[in-house]
């Protein structure tokens, strides 16, 4: 068990905001990198699909209240417009679509507009985007003067879903700052998962530590790195295609130790996120690499940036390259130095603000990356140091399991309770047809028709969604976890519930 985290972005944050003293201490007062000119100002916008999701929640500066807080409506027009109350200098916009507040990347803005007047009925269109996949999108445009801003959402999500959801509309007087990027793991091997021997054909550069025969790797960020850590930090993964062309599952974790003490295999590690690779490989041109839709990492902005510990960051995974369809078999390769590894993954941390200080950099990490294989999966109690008492859960669960009725083949719901109370429920259940673009060896009977035929709780080329619930206030108590899974086992021999838990403490 180990303590390694700060505050928590999403469930905690609409706690955070209701004292600018805990904002202080929680680090989540920083200057932005620009003026929001349109935070609070009026709003008005197509029908809602709920009363609570009207379009002012689009501009009160959180993402982190749930998934109603958001501006969601399905009207057969979706359109977001905001009255920066007097005519304004504007230099760029930033849109959060439904990843940015937790919802799976699937439900983000597909195609949109971005218009600007300057007496709401005369409109120029200097932003119109196609094919967008990411959770959060910035568009810097030439300096203009304008009142009105208005987002139009033509194509609402990636799939079949008509809902449009928009966590946070801004509108900015000056460009979007620069990223500062850590480039933490370049092109990483993943080798065989069933290999009972060490790579030979691969030695990893200095400071790269390698485990489990090439399939974990982990490197430790310098001063230099941590000082390039911001309020906003996200992690973006790059999958690079080679022999394996099947789905693989992977984790990205970090690892907080005592200053000059490296890590072993067997130091429990925080899980930041899971993610599963496309059907792909070396030979598909431009989709042979996916980048990921960068992942939300604001929660452990503190504890990767931590002075006072050495913080080592890395991935988990493996592959399969001798699957009996090998794709450098299949092209006739025989170097072991390809033949050997199934694909490669290079990891960064992105960031556009500055590090505000006073974060708490403690997270308790209860489960990470743990097979589990019971409908009840009960977690021991575990004690925290939260500076101000107050903590979030961080949750991270999907089925797995290839062989007919295996538990990724279908979805369930989770509920959540805490020292025996009711938290929360939520669906594993996501729809999988948008991210067939990026598995040009894909099976399609997992993306088509996914979300009636075959819905699971993960697709190939996507992140597993890590959800967050506030905690309350937890001074002076023990946390003990409980997730009742939905579907009852028994489940076929090799189903299992890969689970991944912590306590985030502010």
């Amino acid at each position: 068990m180990q303590s390694t985290h700060h505050a928590s972005s999403r469930a905690r944050r609409i706690r955070w905001l209701q004292a600018a003293s805990v904002l202080t201490c929680l680090g989540l007062a920083g200057t932005a990198p620009a003026a929001n000119l349109a935070l609070n100002k009026a709003a008005t916008g197509s029908a809602a699909c709920n009363a609570n999701e009207g379009p002012a929640k689009a501009f009160n500066g959180s993402v982190g209240g749930g998934n109603s807080d958001k501006f969601c409506s399905s009207a057969s027009s979706k359109w977001l417009q905001v009255d920066l109350g007097a005519s304004k200098s504007i230099s760029s916009f930033t849109v959060k679509h439904a990843g940015s507040g937790g919802e799976p990347a699937a439900f983000n803005s597909k195609n949109f507009n971005i218009q600007i007047s300057a007496n709401g009925s005369s409109w120029t269109t200097p932003v119109t985007v196609s094919n967008n996949t990411a959770n959060t999108t910035t568009h810097p445009i030439a300096a203009a003067t304008a009142r009105y801003v208005r987002l139009n959402i033509t194509t609402p999500t990636q799939g079949s879903d008509s809902a449009a959801r928009i966590y946070e509309f801004e509108v900015h007087d000056t460009p979007p700052a620069a990223e500062k990027l850590v480039q933490v793991l370049d092109q990483v091997p993943q080798f065989g998962i069933y290999r009972s021997t060490e790579p030979t054909t691969y030695t990893p550069p200095t400071g790269l530590l390698m485990w489990k025969r090439g399939t974990e790797f982990a490197r430790k960020l310098s001063d230099a790195d941590k000082a390039k850590i911001g309020d906003d930090v996200a992690l973006r993964i790059t999958y690079h295609a080679q022999c394996d062309p099947y789905d693989r599952f992977a984790s990205a974790f970090y690892i907080s130790m005592p200053k000059g003490v490296a890590p072993t295999v067997d130091t429990p590690r925080v899980t930041f996120t899971d993610f599963i690779s496309p059907f792909s490989d070396m030979w598909q041109g431009a989709k042979a690499t996916r980048v990921y839709p960068d992942a939300p990492m604001d929660p452990y902005a503190a504890a990767l940036a931590n002075p006072d510990r050495d913080i080592w960051v890395g991935i988990s995974g493996g592959s399969n390259p001798q699957y009996g369809d090998d794709a450098c078999e299949n092209h006739g390769v025989t170097d072991p130095a390809i033949a050997e590894v199934g694909f490669k993954y290079s990891l960064a941390l992105v960031s556009t603000k500055a590090l505000t200080a006073g974060g708490d950099p403690d997270v308790v990490s209860v489960l990470s990356r743990s097979s589990e294989k019971d409908d009840n999966i009960a977690t021991p109690a575990v004690s925290h140091s939260a500076n101000l008492g107050i903590g979030t859960l961080a949750v991270s669960i999907a089925g797995y399991g290839a062989a007919s009725g295996g538990q990724e083949y279908t979805n369930t719901n989770i509920s959540v309770k805490v020292n025996g109370a009711q938290l929360a429920n939520f669906s594993t259940k996501i729809d999988c047809a948008s991210y067939e673009q990026f598995s040009p060896r894909g099976n399609p009977g997992i993306f088509r028709n996914n979300n009636s035929s075959n819905p699971r709780s993960w697709c190939p080329g996507a992140l597993v969604p890590m959800r967050y619930f506030d905690l309350g206030n937890i001074a002076g108590k023990t946390i003990q976890v409980t997730l009742g899974v939905g579907n009852p086992s028994p489940w076929t021999v090799d189903s299992q519930y890969v689970t991944s838990i912590s306590v985030l403490e502010h």
